[in-house]
């Protein structure tokens, strides 16, 4: 379950697709992978909401 590229949100479609990403780890067990994962997805989709605010105002 390594990450073997970053991750990045950078569409509607990405977010979406992290979102997903999210609810399949929910259920694995914890794991220091997982963590890692869970923590990569967070940042990504936070960068992007931020973004996202930022062009609006």
């Amino acid at each position: 379950m390594a990450m073997k590229t970053p991750i990045a949100v950078h569409t509607d479609e990405d977010f979406e697709r992290a979102q997903r990403r999210v609810a399949e780890l929910s259920i694995t067990p914890d794991s220091p992978e997982k963590a890692r994962e869970l923590e990569a997805l967070a940042e990504a989709m936070l960068a992007f909401e931020l973004r996202l605010d930022e062009a609006i105002h």
